[in-house]
């Protein structure tokens, strides 16, 4: 190839060389980006009724972490602190307690991945998936015995009921003077079943109330 030549093939080979390069880049111009994360917008609780749904606790979701600042600024008004559970012979276990206007509200637990294990309401104007309300009666919140199990642990002597509608919230009934174990005939729910709690669980976390 003469000089002549070697001069005119030059542009060629930089055109080639330069073509897949202007491709790659079009293609990778073409990708579509990540998109940010959307931020859910949660209102805090103020006060009033705080209901215990299927999908939480006021402004307590399945998103919510176990993380004493993110609670605080979900109950503004109210004390929220981190303490320990003694219970049986295991090691102490973290919770986190709300109150509000002077009385105990929730509890809220945590399980060993560090996120919300559960969410006990026992005090306050706390209202169930339907309304129900604290110190109800068994027999007016239209539960049957096959929708109960017997309480065990830190619940004993105690009823457990769930509706099928809503199996992340336990309805846990206190029945003064049974100690007898198992789930009290249905008379004796009738008598003197009331509402001591609401705890509600992460959806893996729910068990059917039925044994």
């Amino acid at each position: 190839m003469t000089p002549r030549h070697a001069l005119l093939a030059l542009p060629l080979v930089l055109l080639v060389a330069c073509g897949p390069a202007k491709k790659d880049e079009t293609a990778n111009a073409a990708k579509p980006t990540d998109k940010a994360p959307v931020a859910v917008a949660v209102t805090p609780y103020a006060g009033g009724p705080l209901t215990v749904g299927k999908d939480g606790v006021g402004p307590i979701g399945g998103a919510t972490a176990f993380d004493l600042p993110t609670l605080k600024a979900l109950f503004p008004k109210a004390k929220v602190e981190q303490a320990f559970l003694h219970f049986g012979e295991g090691p102490p276990q973290p919770i986190i307690n709300v109150e509000q206007d002077n009385t105990p509200v929730l509890e809220i637990g945590k399980t060993d991945e560090g996120a919300i294990a559960y969410v006990a309401a026992t005090g306050g104007d706390v209202r169930g998936p339907k309304g129900e309300q604290l110190l109800a009666k068994w027999a007016d919140l239209g539960f049957t015995v096959d929708q109960c199990r017997a309480g065990k642990g830190r619940e004993v002597n105690q009823v457990i009921c769930v509706r099928p509608e809503a199996t992340t919230v336990s309805y846990v009934f206190g029945v003064p003077g049974w100690t007898q174990g198992g789930v009290p005939p249905e008379a004796v729910l009738k008598a003197k079943g009331q509402l001591n709690a609401l705890v509600w669980r992460p959806a893996e976390g729910a068990a059917v109330g039925a044994a």
